[in-house]
């Protein structure tokens, strides 16, 4: 485990504190876990389901965790699908 401060929202209010992480030795550990999460766990089934029966995008598919309450962030699901974003248009400009 490691412990990390955060900032956490709390009744729509930004709170700073520090709170434990799974700790992995490899990225492919940390992936493999992420994978058993999405599809083991009641809370994200039906997001993982609902991105892959509508051909889903990544857009979609951050905005179902953020419903699904993986992340406290209210703006999480835009955040993430901006990385997304920006690292497919930094892909594509490199092939």
């Amino acid at each position: 485990m490691a412990e990390v401060t955060t900032t956490e929202y709390v009744g729509g209010k930004a709170v700073k504190g520090v709170a434990k992480f799974r700790a992995y030795a490899s990225y492919a550990e940390s992936f493999a876990d992420y994978g058993r999460l999405m599809t083991a766990s009641p809370r994200y089934q039906n997001v993982v389901a609902q991105a892959q029966a509508q051909g889903g995008t990544a857009s979609g598919f951050a905005h179902g965790l953020q419903r699904a309450g993986y992340a406290t962030d209210p703006a999480y699901a835009d955040k993430l699908s901006r990385v997304i974003n920006t690292t497919l248009r930094l892909q594509r400009a490199q092939a």
